[in-house]
């Protein structure tokens, strides 16, 4: 290759590379920069996009980026100029020693520019100042290009030497021929020449290609920057415009909730006058029907009758209670024998032990048997008597169950009838109330006023104490024949008094004989025994007369039922809720009088819950007993009156069906419905 050719090819390759940085100049000044930083792969979205990072990561991401871009670009161009002019792509030793020398000290002062913007950016001082420094930099990098140039032309210049004395050695007789290769060799060398010079222009150029391209990297920068602040106001103004949407929200919601409060409190308003004038006006309707209904006489009620006929009853009882001495009130509740006021073993006249014997004591009762009775006439004109000789009215009293236990039915002042035993194998209830309405009858028409049956009892226990006498041994069977029993005693006026609670049939020892004791428990009789008991309780039983038997399941004090608070008071008053009189049972058997005088025992029964004291062995040494215990504070008196009361209500019943019948006239003249009302 001629050197004439040589040096059109380079100079045809410089004059490519200036066109090249023409173009980078127009590109980046014009308005195509943006399309043109896109083919030097720069991506401006990639920095709105990317995740925040520190400055110093940044800057130092900014110096591998350029420096690399910088050596690809520049590398691009030198290829382009070596195809095109012929120039090699591959550089001498010499200079690529100097050009990766210079690419060192390129990315250095890279770094050093990045850190010193990366401060500027935040000082518009120091930035300027960071310039200058740059500037002042770029300089001996020139300085030191052009200095190794005669460091390059002196080793050439010795080689010549060299060369030339090794020429004059060889002797004047070179041939033609070698001065003609002197002469190629010095063309060569020429060529080296130039071609170290084109590579030194071409390394000025790289340095100018890096200073365009750095001048880039700062244009992009501030461009992003700017687009950072206008993304933030962009973002203050939609802010600020969501503030006044949200603004006037808030004051339209509170226009919207003023007006409906506004008009719910005239809602409100209006309601409360209609109400108002609702409320007068039925104010007025009710003001003018009060005066209508007060023009209209009331209808009269149950409690314009007065006194209910018990009411009238208990005045009576009161009244006469009151004008009753303490000795005749204790001598009241007594239901005695006629021999035990006697003084005989059998009284079978009214004569004059008997007239006495009533002059001085006059008892609540006087009980008969059957060793009192002779003959009909006998026994009536014995009754009759009798009731002449007491001051108070008194209890005739008789125990007839249809065995002939009075010894009535023998002298034919009872007609025959049922036993208990025939009743229940009939098993017609109605049988065994004309029984006891045949036995009342017999019974009123000598003057007994009291049957000490029927037996509310249950033969449960073998061999058990007037088992004979019971109606049977299941509660639900026999229930419907005691109160059967009952029902006819009343239809002909005599009061049933019921036996023996809570049981007497329960044991095979007879407390007449001595002390009786049962081992049923409680739990026992409340399913048996009890079940009866409340069905009589139920039908209306005025008396129930107690069982001299120790049950300790009831009473863990082992007394007898009679004497017993547990079993008169807990059990029978509290748990059974009767209300009638309770009568003690005889004080006269062994299982009591064995054991205690005849004043403690009546003393113990009263305080027990007892109303009336039966049979005492020595009813006037019971009586001092009572006396003297109301007087030491043992028995209230009022225990007394209480007492006196329940049994006057019975003496008095004749007096209470007359109340009553007087006051169901007065209310069917009154127009006084008495449906539902208990007088």
């Amino acid at each position: 290759m001629s050197r004439h050719k040589k040096k059109n090819r380079n100079n045809q390759s410089k004059e490519e590379i200036r066109e090249q940085q023409k173009t980078v100049n127009e590109g980046s000044a014009g308005d195509n920069a943006e399309d043109y930083t896109q083919e030097l792969t720069f991506d401006l979205s990639d920095f709105d996009e990317a995740e925040p990072v520190s400055k110093e990561a940044q800057a130092e991401e900014n110096t591998e980026n350029a420096v690399s871009e910088d050596i690809a670009f520049a590398e691009e161009t030198l290829e382009a100029a070596s195809a095109e002019g012929g120039v090699s792509a591959e550089p001498d030793p010499e200079s690529t020693s100097e050009g990766d020398a210079d690419a060192e000290k390129t990315a250095g002062a890279a770094a050093d520019d990045t850190s010193s913007e990366s401060e500027a950016a935040e000082d518009p001082d120091k930035r300027s100042k960071a310039d200058e420094e740059k500037s002042d930099e770029d300089k001996p990098d020139e300085d030191k290009s052009d200095e190794d140039k005669p460091d390059e032309a002196k080793s050439d210049e010795e080689k010549s030497d060299k060369e030339k004395s090794e020429e004059e050695r060889s002797g004047e007789d070179k041939s033609d021929e070698e001065r003609s290769d002197d002469d190629k060799d010095s063309e060569d060398d020429e060529s080296d020449e130039e071609d170290r010079k084109k590579s030194r222009d071409s390394k000025v150029s790289r340095n100018a290609l890096r200073e365009q391209t750095e001048n880039e990297r700062i244009r992009r920068e501030a461009r992003h920057k700017r687009r950072i602040r206008q993304q933030f106001t962009a973002y203050l103004i939609l802010l600020l415009i969501l503030a006044a949407i949200g603004c006037g929200i808030f004051f339209a919601v509170k226009k919207i909730v003023s007006v409906s409060h506004q008009r719910q409190a005239e809602a409100l308003a209006q309601e409360q006058a209609a109400l108002q004038q609702q409320l007068e006006e039925e104010a007025a309707a009710a003001q003018a029907q009060q005066q209508s209904v007060e023009d209209v006489p009331p209808a009269p009620t149950v409690a314009d009758l007065g006194q209910t006929p018990m009411q009238r009853l208990d005045e009576v009882i009161e009244s006469e209670i009151a004008n009753m001495t303490l000795e005749e009130k204790v001598q009241a509740i007594m239901f005695i024998t006629p021999e035990s006021i006697t003084g005989v073993d059998r009284v079978v006249i009214a004569g004059e032990g008997t007239a006495n014997a009533l002059s001085e004591f006059n008892p609540g009762g006087i009980v008969y048997s059957a060793k009192n009775v002779t003959s009909a006439d006998q026994f009536r004109t014995m009754m009759e008597t009798t009731l002449t000789l007491v001051d108070h009215p008194v209890f005739l009293a008789t125990t007839e169950t249809g065995m002939d236990e009075s010894g009535l039915i023998k002298a034919g002042i009872i007609e025959s009838v049922l036993t208990p035993a025939q009743a229940a194998e009939s098993g017609n209830v109605e049988e065994v109330v004309a029984t006891g309405a045949a036995i009342g009858t017999g019974l009123g028409s000598v003057g007994i006023t009291v049957n000490f049956a029927p037996l509310a009892d249950l033969a449960v226990t073998n061999g058990g104490v007037m088992a004979g006498t019971c109606y049977g041994s299941d509660a639900a069977s026999i229930t419907p024949y005691v109160t059967g029993m009952a029902e006819g005693l009343y239809q002909s006026g005599v009061v049933a008094a019921y036996r023996y609670f809570p049981s007497l049939a329960a044991t095979t020892q007879n407390p007449a004989n001595g002390r009786a004791v049962s081992d049923r428990t409680l739990e026992d009789f409340r399913s048996n025994e009890f079940q009866v008991w409340l069905s009589a309780i139920n039908a209306g039983a005025r008396m129930i007369q107690m069982s001299n038997v120790i049950y300790p399941s009831i009473d863990s004090d082992s007394l007898p039922s009679t004497i017993s608070d547990k079993t008169v008071t807990g059990v029978l008053r509290d748990e059974l809720k009767y209300d009638g009189v309770i009568i003690s049972g005889p004080l006269s058997d062994a299982a009591i009088a064995s054991y205690y005088t005849a004043s403690e025992s009546a003393v113990m029964a009263l305080k027990a819950g007892c109303d009336m004291i039966y049979s005492s062995p020595d009813p006037k040494a019971a009586a001092e007993g009572i006396i003297e215990a109301v007087g030491s504070g043992v028995i209230s008196e009022e225990r007394i009156n209480d007492a006196l009361v329940r049994i006057y209500r019975i003496r008095y019943a004749d007096a209470l069906e007359q109340f009553r019948a007087e006051y169901e006239a007065e209310a069917q003249a009154m127009g006084v419905d008495l449906t539902g009302v208990q007088y």
